[in-house]
């Protein structure tokens, strides 16, 4: 698999060429990748380390890109702040095993080899040369929505409430360095968007000269993936038609990028008020 990379890079030659040259009408669209933050076996690592390696080896162009649209705060988070992962984890288990299998949040810790692969996720991610990124106006109030959905039926406590509380503080200081600055802190561009659309799902299309691929996020942890060019081109024009509706908060557009930090400010602070009462 190596040697067919580098024979790929050096003769200009797409890898999706290689690997996905089978007849079309018997080729699966969209294959569901599912990898799971509590228990992690085998499988689960091999899954994951093949989406790593994908994003790794598309960060070696120099015209690689990534698109994000999202309606709340976006999975790569959740390797900078640990709450936003156990949340993640939390709605995993939820969503898929039940109400009757959550554990505690507070006792939900993330496993070592599991905050190794996120730490190297977000560092193939981040050494794209470029990112777009398209943002709710509610993308706080989105993700603060879930958060009180489990505070309300009892599975959150309030002290478990405070500290994701402070990770989403954290995570909008985060948020509005990025756009001031226009790049990441290791210094590679990044756009960023906002808009009153809403999107079904959050989406991320990935762009290169040697690799190509879209994932639709369902949920926060296992995603629908396509390698397929069609679907592709497809996600990214539907990436642009949205673009061109929204704002550039990101270097420019000083008072719109306060205006959409004031509501995500806003509705960080009902959050608190409302778990405090």
């Amino acid at each position: 698999m190596a040697e067919i990379s580098v024979i790929c890079e050096e003769l200009k030659i797409p890898v999706d060429e290689i690997f996905y040259s089978c007849n079309r009408k018997i080729r699966q669209p969209l294959e569901f990748l599912q990898y799971d933050f509590t228990r992690y076996g085998q499988e689960s690592n091999e899954i994951f380390d093949q989406t790593i390696n994908m994003f790794s080896y598309a960060a070696r162009s120099d015209n690689s890109r990534l698109y994000i649209s999202c309606n709340t705060l976006p999975n790569i988070l959740n390797p900078t702040f640990e709450w936003l992962a156990r949340f993640a984890a939390f709605q995993w288990i939820y969503f898929t095993k039940g109400a009757e299998a959550l554990p505690s949040l507070s006792d939900m810790a993330i496993a070592p080899q599991v905050q190794q692969r996120l730490q190297k996720y977000l560092l193939a991610v981040r050494s794209l040369r470029k990112s777009v990124c398209l943002v709710s106006t509610k993308v706080v109030k989105n993700y603060i929505t879930d958060i009180r959905r489990f505070y309300m039926l009892g599975y959150i406590h309030k002290e478990e409430a405070q500290h994701l509380a402070s990770a989403i503080e954290g995570a909008i200081r985060l948020f509005d360095k990025v756009c001031a600055d226009g790049y990441l802190e290791n210094g590679k561009e990044m756009e960023i968007y906002c808009t009153d659309l809403f999107f079904s799902n959050d989406m991320y299309i990935l762009e290169s000269d040697s690799l190509n691929f879209a994932l639709f996020q369902p949920n926060a942890v296992n995603p629908m993936i396509t390698k397929s060019p069609d679907i592709c081109r497809t996600m990214t024009n539907w990436f642009n038609l949205w673009k061109r509706s929204s704002m550039l908060i990101s270097q420019s557009g000083t008072h719109i990028r306060q205006y959409f930090m004031d509501l995500q400010c806003q509705a960080l602070e009902e959050f608190k008020a409302y778990i405090e009462r």
